[in-house]
């Protein structure tokens, strides 16, 4: 399903009765674009005298970029909550799905019989079923024992990747190439030195639609 702000407002109206004794306050329901996340908490942070932090105005967010089952976009809605009630009672976690967090999502899971977690895995089906053509700019590495991984580079962070891989410990070669094939959107871009694992079965029917990217100086190309 896509979701849309009403029915997260409901949903989160439901929830919020049902796991949260009605506690929670009201606030700005927004929708995004974005293929990064399924949900967000947005709020400003403050540091205070003693170190913690002070949180407020707080924006609740879902991606309506892609369609989920509907399961899926009820656990993130719940799972965004989790996030805002911590934040909400300036609840001190230690981490972002820190100690607070787990023990309130488990505590739902035992409840309600949901399934929450603290990140959501595509499925192969999913991942095959975005078909949106988009330009990638590519690198395949190759490690001692000929083991390859793949980087997929967020475009404002290419030179900076394109010098540091081959720096990576273990990573002895990198080609750099531009594809708009769908395959790799399953891929997050990296802003820093994130190599994913790919088999050379998979990689190998791709390779004939790569265009190979070369550097000179300053300028990044395809090669001629």
């Amino acid at each position: 399903m896509i979701p849309t702000v009403e029915y997260i407002r409901q949903k989160f109206d439901e929830y919020n009765e049902l796991m949260f004794e009605g506690k929670l306050q009201p606030l700005p329901f927004k929708l995004s674009s974005a293929r990064s996340f399924l949900g967000q908490v947005r709020c400003c942070r403050q540091k205070k005298a003693d170190g913690t932090w002070l949180y407020s105005d707080f924006q609740f967010i879902i991606s309506n970029k892609s369609d989920y089952a509907e399961n899926v976009v009820e656990d993130t809605i719940i799972h965004e909550m989790i996030h805002y009630w911590i934040f909400s009672n300036q609840m001190q976690d230690n981490a972002p799905h820190g100690k607070l967090f787990v023990a309130k999502m488990q505590e739902i899971n035992r409840r309600f019989n949901r399934n929450l977690t603290v990140l959501h895995k595509k499925t192969k089906e999913e991942m095959d079923e975005d078909k949106e053509v988009r330009q990638h700019l590519i690198c395949i590495s190759r490690f001692r024992g000929n083991q390859l991984g793949i980087t997929i580079a967020n475009n404002s962070k290419l030179f900076m990747l394109w010098d540091a891989l081959p720096k990576v410990p273990k990573i002895v070669e990198c080609n750099w190439y531009v594809s708009t094939d769908p395959f790799f959107n399953r891929f997050p871009r990296a802003s820093s030195l994130k190599v994913y694992p790919i088999s050379r079965s998979e990689l190998e029917p791709l390779m004939k639609n790569l265009k190979k990217l070369v550097r000179i100086g300053d300028t990044i190309k395809v090669e001629d």
